[in-house]
């Protein structure tokens, strides 16, 4: 059957070997608004060199999963396709070479697509570079999708560019897992946070959440509300995760220097137009941004994981807020929960007892 990601097969044994439920996105009718997705039972991997099994508690759902499923994401997958980033587990087998786990261990892990590594199963496999301890005290939801909230927002705010006091960062989607963690780990860098949301509704759930200013995108002129949340300085960075025409709501109320990180697709459309002029004017820029690309270099892989244990260890980003939990047999309506944009923090999917 074949693999959500493509690059390489799953180890197998000469014999045939047990089977787990996974998690499958498959074809639907053109114009159809199911996702396809359907829970059966395929082969269990056995780890490779340099691999651990995981018998998986938890998966945390991300915005790249529902881009996979449409198509419209970088990376592409046969039909029917394995999904899932994330998980929180118990260490169950461990390949040639692994010196940092052994069996028993619970650990969580990394996003890595550079392999069969999807974890929308009973059991997955990870590299153990991308395999870190689960957080003492956590529950197996919380360990199962804070890298990716974390991680995402690190890389343009700490190495790609520079945050700290003074600075102004706009988030877009503030309300998703991603845009929870960006807010932490802007503010953990001393900057001045504004939010984005479609309406107001989610206004004091954000401020609660730390955001210094809130702007409802359906309810108010964007630019202008832009400047006048950063005291008409403009956002020095913005962590965009709607991309699309949207781009052009903001390009206006950039600072001098200021950089347009776009990670998402939430407008739905890889189509972009937004005017030149407000850029070349600030010499600001818009870049193409994946948080897959930096965590495939060991040394920012390192540190990033690093700074973000440090942040948990010592209190600072608190605990990962958690949306909703499902069971596994109800992974469309956890996906549907997520499409609809109705979330506050993370959806995650029980796949073992324990969460």
């Amino acid at each position: 059957m074949p693999e959500s990601q493509p690059h390489r097969a799953d180890h197998r044994s000469p014999e045939q070997p047990p089977l787990m439920r996974a998690v499958l996105f498959d074809q639907v009718e053109p114009g159809s608004d199911e996702l396809g997705l359907v829970v059966r039972h395929i082969e269990r991997p056995e780890p490779g060199p340099g691999e651990i099994r995981l018998r998986v508690s938890a998966y945390g759902l991300n915005q790249a999963d529902l881009l996979l499923m449409a198509g419209r994401h970088y990376s592409t997958s046969d039909l029917p396709m394995r999904i899932g980033y994330e998980a929180s587990g118990v260490v169950d087998a461990v390949g040639e070479g692994v010196t940092c786990f052994s069996a028993g261990d619970r650990v969580s892990t990394i996003p890595n697509v550079d392999g069969p590594y999807s974890c929308g199963n009973e059991y997955a496999l990870a590299r153990q570079e991308f395999t870190t301890p689960w957080p003492e005290g956590w529950s197996a939801a919380e360990a199962a999708g804070f890298w990716m909230q974390y991680l995402t927002p690190y890389y343009p705010m700490r190495e790609l560019s520079t945050i700290g006091e003074g600075s102004y960062v706009l988030i877009t989607a503030a309300s998703g897992g991603t845009g929870l963690g960006a807010i932490r780990v802007a503010k953990a860098l001393g900057a001045t946070v504004v939010t984005s949301s479609r309406t107001s509704a989610k206004r004091d759930f954000l401020l609660d959440q730390g955001a210094d200013a809130v702007i409802a995108t359906e309810e108010e002129a964007f630019a202008p509300a832009l400047l006048a949340a950063t005291d008409g300085h403009g956002a020095d960075l913005v962590l965009d995760g709607i991309g699309g025409g949207f781009i052009a709501e903001y390009v206006e109320a950039m600072a001098m220097n200021g950089v347009a990180y776009i990670y998402g697709g939430l407008s739905g459309t890889n189509d972009v137009a937004f005017p030149i002029l407000p850029l070349v004017q600030r010499r600001a820029g818009v870049v193409g941004y994946s948080l897959i690309n930096e965590v495939r270099d060991a040394g920012r892989l390192r540190r990033g994981v690093e700074w973000v244990l440090e942040r948990i260890a010592d209190g600072t980003f608190g605990r990962p807020v958690i949306d909703s939990v499902h069971d596994l047999p109800e992974v469309g309506e956890a996906y549907a929960r997520m499409r609809s944009g109705a979330q506050r923090g993370k959806i995650i999917v029980q796949v073992s007892e324990g969460v």
